[in-house]
């Protein structure tokens, strides 16, 4: 499995920016092999060893800076979305609805991450639901991470993360694991 360049350069790009006083101690932690990869002039449209470039420097971030909290994993996530979507993609974004950015991102996904595929199992006005179809080193960590992603695109979108319900003029926050709301008939 390989990873697209511009990925791994978010990825050092993201301990550069959050944990810059830290960054020589990180390369320092990691195999030769994935310190070579990072270290180097990384093309964004070169593919580079999953394993190497993504997994295992993700891996190293969660363990030294978030205490080997999956969260860490979404931030470089959302991170990278953030960097990914900038500049002229950002008004792309915000221009598509939320259910076209994920429809457009199950086909960016293909084009990050070489032999896999996301595929949209269900599309409807108020909701969309992914599935991983292909993915050989998938792990927790990079599901976290591809969550993050997706998160940051619906942020840009303008997605709010409320859960609206027109017929009762109700509309709530989503802050979670503080709240559980309950319809019954």
């Amino acid at each position: 499995m390989k990873v697209k360049g511009v990925a791994v350069k978010s990825t050092v790009n993201f301990v550069k920016q959050k944990f810059s006083n830290d960054y020589n101690k990180w390369i320092d932690s990691l195999p030769s092999e994935t310190a070579s990869i990072l270290t180097s002039n990384i093309s964004d449209s070169e593919w580079y060893p999953f394993n190497s470039a993504a997994i295992i420097p993700t891996n190293s971030i969660i363990k030294m800076f978030y205490s080997n909290d999956i969260n860490g994993a979404k931030e470089i996530g959302r991170f990278s979305a953030k960097q990914g979507l900038s500049g002229i993609y950002k008004y792309f974004i915000k221009l598509g609805s939320p259910k076209f950015i994920i429809n457009k991102a199950s086909k960016v996904f293909e084009t990050y991450f070489k032999d896999s595929q996301i595929e949209v199992v269900l599309s409807t006005k108020e909701s969309v639901l992914l599935k991983i179809t292909i993915f050989d080193e998938l792990d927790k960590n990079t599901e976290a991470r591809i969550s993050g992603w997706i998160e940051k695109a619906l942020e840009i979108s303008g997605c709010n993360n409320a859960i609206q319900v027109p017929n009762y003029d109700l509309s709530f926050s989503v802050i979670s694991g503080e709240q559980t709301i309950e319809f019954t008939p």
